[in-house]
């Protein structure tokens, strides 16, 4: 093999693992759990039902997403009960000494507090309860805005599947033209007089 197609063969490599590196979850330390940092929660019930099967969540360790204790950054986990009830008025985040979910009173917002009680796994019909930045609920009358503002919808799944495809048609793709490219140049250098 020649040093140009080794090159080539690195730098796809390195290409394939940093597009396969980026559409990883961040595993967090320090919750009794697997707990995995998120840029958003899912939007619908399909989305959900994806995470929970990609997290190995069941009957009897639900998926739950939530922000954090901080308002920080959105979590997603298998909790130990099939779903939480979340009441009127409250939104939940995940505590991460004693790794419990606790109850955030959102009757102060601006908007989108729930009036009826609701099961966590219908938290996407209720985004201003995962709708967080700068250390606070978005709908909150006190929190301003940022670019660094994690709300229920940016990027969807499909958005991070199809960048994934692409870098793997690219690994497929890329050494079946350098093979060609090869073969084309050698049989034209066999062909060209020698000088």
């Amino acid at each position: 093999m020649s040093m140009h197609n080794r090159v080539l063969l690195v730098i796809l490599g390195t290409f394939l693992f940093t597009i396969a590196e980026s559409n990883e979850i961040k595993r967090l330390d320090g919750y009794k759990f697997p707990v995995y940092s998120t840029p958003f929660c899912p939007r619908n019930e399909s989305e959900w039902s994806k995470r929970s099967s990609f997290l190995n969540c069941n009957k009897t360790n639900g998926y739950t997403c939530l922000p954090n204790e901080n308002f920080t950054e959105l979590l997603e986990f298998c909790y130990n009960q099939p779903w939480i009830l979340i009441e009127e008025g409250y939104c939940l985040y995940l505590q991460k000494k004693g790794s419990y979910v606790d109850s955030y009173n959102c009757r102060h917002f601006l908007h989108g507090c729930h009036n009826t009680s609701y099961q966590s796994i219908r938290i996407f019909e209720y985004p201003a309860c995962i709708s967080i930045g700068n250390g606070c609920f978005l709908a909150e009358p006190s929190c301003k805005s940022s670019p660094k503002t994690t709300t229920h919808h940016p990027k969807t799944e499909n958005d991070k599947d199809d960048w994934f495809l692409v870098g793997i048609l690219i690994g497929i793709i890329e050494p079946i033209v350098c093979f060609l490219s090869f073969v084309l140049y050698s049989n034209c250098k066999k062909r060209l007089p020698q000088i």
